[in-house]
């Protein structure tokens, strides 16, 4: 008797879910370009079949550059069971911010977890056009990308998607990533940089658990060309305060903390790996601002 209930008991036990999570990979499928900016779960299944697990335990979101909702002063409907939805009608300045969402799943959902590499940008649009092709990437940057990526993913470098930024592109995982200026309705291409999604532990994780924050930095102001606040440039002055590879930033103005996203203002740079420049230009006289850094805790 004993042995037949120790069977039951053990029986129990193995079919109990593991209480270690995971996370998907961040998905954008959406953007804010006409009622807000639609990330629901159905959508998603859709368009990425087996990439979610068919019970998320918690879902998170982001701005593209890394900003949670609340950072970026965005009222949004966020739900593991239904998914994300920032409506343009909820805000103060009726526009929502681009984001991107993913879910935590129970191991071994995600067992083959993959991960991104850093942003590259080795070509700038000053001859035909943005050519971030795959193979001169690895001869710039060996070792750096993995042998077959599964995934490729392109930004402008203040933070915009091919889409939003209104270009026409070509890419994909195996060759890269091109713009052409003859493709452009004003002849012209952004400037972009890009980055592969490769299994892991090929890259490092990014932050599964909690992000630490740095302290505020306002190294510069706008009286020059404008209000520069760059990665490289803060870490040589503030040694020790910034992590190496920072996960996050957000930025505010200096007078009233209001998050840059809100002032309606173009930023040339805004993003984690670069920091952030917002240079004075016709029409835009830069606010004066100041960035932290997230980096994932130790």
């Amino acid at each position: 008797m004993l042995h037949d209930w120790l069977i039951i008991f053990l029986a129990i036990e193995i079919s109990k879910p593991s209480n270690e999570r995971c996370w998907t990979e961040w998905f954008d499928r959406d953007d804010p370009s006409g009622t807000g900016d639609w990330e629901l779960l159905v959508n998603l299944r859709n368009e990425y079949p087996g990439k979610i697990c068919s019970k998320p335990v918690d879902i998170e979101a982001r701005t593209l550059s890394g900003l949670t909702p609340a950072a970026a002063g965005d009222v949004v409907q966020m739900n593991k069971d239904t998914g994300f939805v920032c409506k343009d009608t909820d805000q103060k300045d009726k526009k929502c911010s681009d984001y991107r969402v993913r879910f935590s799943c129970y191991s071994p959902f995600c067992a083959e977890e993959c991960c991104w590499t850093e942003w590259f940008d080795r070509d700038d649009p000053s001859g035909t056009g943005d050519w971030e092709l795959l193979v001169n990437l690895r001869n710039e940057y060996p070792g750096k990308i993995c042998s077959k990526p599964v995934d490729i993913e392109a930004r402008t470098l203040s933070g915009l998607t091919p889409a939003a930024a209104g270009d026409v592109v070509q890419m994909n995982k195996d060759t890269g990533f091109v713009c052409k200026d003859t493709d452009q309705k004003d002849k012209k291409c952004s400037d972009y940089r890009v980055r592969f999604s490769c299994y892991s532990p090929f890259c490092a994780e990014e932050c599964t658990v909690e992000v630490c924050w740095s302290d505020w930095f306002d190294r510069d102001n706008p009286g020059g060309t404008g209000d520069w606040e760059n990665l490289s440039l803060l870490q040589k002055q503030y040694p020790g305060k910034i992590c190496k590879k920072p996960e996050y930033i957000e930025v505010v103005t200096v007078s009233g903390n209001v998050p840059a996203t809100a002032t309606g203002q173009d930023f040339l740079v805004f993003n984690p790996t670069e920091g952030f420049v917002c240079k004075n230009k016709p029409g835009q006289y830069c606010k004066d601002y100041k960035v932290r850094f997230g980096c994932c805790c130790d």
